[in-house]
């Protein structure tokens, strides 16, 4: 029993390894760039950083304050303050695309993820940078760094893509726009449990957001009720089956990790700025925008 189960170990990565090239569609190249020129210029920048500073004063008082303080808003974001900083940033980036890009095949969404991607990398970083001066910078002037907000950027759209994939297996039973639905409950949980102290629970906020996200979830299910789920489950492949499987493991392990479980001094406001415009860039531009280019007039 020992030994079959050290080759069944043994034999993992190769299964994984021949899974991910039998699911994930998109090119070497791009893989090697996201999955490996990405993380190298990370580890780059934390070796030899830039000279503008050690990351995005709070002290200041708008982006817009100085030059300097507009580019240390976008630079923060993928500087970090130490080799275990870098090292968690890296491994939670890897396990999220890990969840995405097998997704991003079955629901033929290579385009939608890349312009996603190229907003969450060129635009997130001010967005993360203003929320976390408008909550955390009325606190504290620490400096703030740190790939993790456009890392919670890439758990936003997992969702999305989600819903997407489901949408495409179930030959449009599930609409993508059951996306929100995941997404504003996983916020409730967010803003009902408490994580750090300068990150306050808001029952009000988790409660509104729970009736958002049942009665969005009420109206798709009048407009277009899923009933056949069951039959589109048992013909599933199950190459497809795992994706789904593996993506929804992410998605809920990764909003417990951004939002919920973190360490004192993690800037929750931040991966929480990263979750939304994570969410909002795919679901906003690529689900919603159809819908209402396909609406009569």
């Amino acid at each position: 029993m020992s030994s079959r189960l050290l080759h069944e170990l043994g034999s993992l990565p190769s299964t994984v390894v021949d899974w991910w090239r039998r699911t994930t569609a998109a090119t070497a190249a791009e893989q090697w760039l996201v999955l490996g020129g990405l993380p190298a210029m990370l580890v780059s920048l934390w070796v030899v950083p830039p000279v503008d500073g050690p990351g995005f004063s709070l002290a200041v008082d708008s982006l817009f304050e100085s030059p300097q303080t507009l580019s240390t808003a976008f630079t923060t974001n993928y500087m970090h303050a130490s080799g275990r900083h870098l090292f968690d940033n890296l491994l939670n980036f890897w396990i999220t695309l890990f969840g995405i890009y097998p997704l991003v095949a079955v629901a033929d969404w290579h385009r939608q993820f890349r312009l996603s991607a190229g907003v969450y990398l060129l635009i997130g970083p001010f967005v993360i940078a203003w929320l976390t001066l408008q909550t955390l910078g009325t606190i504290t002037d620490q400096p703030s760094v740190g790939f993790s907000g456009i890392v919670a950027a890439f758990l936003g759209f997992l969702p999305v893509v989600l819903a997407a994939a489901a949408s495409e297996v179930t030959d449009g039973e599930v609409d993508a726009e059951w996306a929100a639905v995941p997404f504003l409950l996983s916020l409730a949980v967010v803003f009902a449990v408490p994580s750090v102290s300068y990150f306050p629970v808001q029952p009000m906020v988790a409660f509104g957001l729970v009736v958002c996200g049942l009665t969005i979830g009420g109206v798709l299910w009048q407009a277009h009720p899923p009933r056949r789920l069951a039959s589109y489950n048992r013909r599933l492949d199950p190459d497809v089956r795992l994706a789904f499987l593996i993506g929804t493991t992410v998605f809920v392990f990764g909003v417990a990790g951004a939002l919920l479980f973190v360490r004192p001094g993690t800037n929750v406001w931040g991966h929480l700025a990263g979750y939304l415009v994570g969410f909002a860039v795919p679901y906003f531009g690529f689900v919603m925008r159809p819908l209402r280019i396909s609406v009569p007039e």
